[in-house]
């Protein structure tokens, strides 16, 4: 079994890494799914992560290139987690729509995503009109699948002056409400931060 080492790692969420590793390195890994962007994605199996030493042990037998971007930035996530997601079959529905629609570290980020939220959470999306979902039976987060742009829409109840300061671009969604895109896994814990804003503070 041949085991891949990557250094100076750190842990942008539950499962998710991010590490530098030029383009050439990610293509020895295995054949890409997709090459597109500037980031690369790895999805790896059960890897071990020492966070004094801020290294990440890959099993390189059960790695999957899901993406070769044209930077090093590369993000890494355990496939072992990320199959462990949906429940409802809202969930289930966002999810094939996801793996439909989006491409490359703006998919894996709407899969983490769910995931993270749902370990924190339990409910079920409920689909609406087009590519709109809504969580149930607590409706505190919305979002709408924006395959033409490869992110994700999200809207959450509070003005953006309640979640400021923030690396991301908040809106008024409507009045009582903020929305803000997400593309990229380095911005998964500030959108869990808005998303949970309210259910921490009670």
């Amino acid at each position: 079994m041949i085991k891949l080492l990557l250094e100076d790692v750190s842990e942008v969420a539950k499962g998710v890494w991010l590490t530098a590793a030029p383009p050439h390195q990610i293509q020895r890994m295995g054949q890409p799914k997709t090459a597109q962007g500037r980031r690369s994605v790895l999805l790896a199996s059960s890897p071990s992560f020492d966070a004094e030493r801020r290294s990440l042990v890959l099993d390189a037998d059960a790695l999957v290139v899901l993406n070769v971007g044209t930077t090093p930035s590369t993000v890494v996530i355990d496939g072992i987690g990320a199959g462990n997601l949906a429940r409802g079959p809202g969930d289930r529905e966002f999810l094939s729509m996801v793996e439909r629609e989006l491409r490359g570290e703006a998919q894996e980020v709407a899969i983490d995503l769910l995931r993270e939220v749902r370990r924190q959470s339990a409910g079920d999306l409920k689909r609406g009109q087009k590519n709109n979902f809504s969580n149930s039976p607590d409706n505190f987060w919305y979002v709408i699948v924006q395959p033409r742009e490869q992110a994700l829409s999200i809207t959450v109840r509070g003005k953006p002056e309640m979640f400021r300061p923030s690396p991301l671009e908040l809106r008024v969604d409507r009045p009582g409400y903020t929305r803000f895109k997400l593309q990229s896994v380095d911005k998964l814990p500030e959108a869990l931060r808005i998303i949970f804003w309210h259910l921490n503070r009670k």
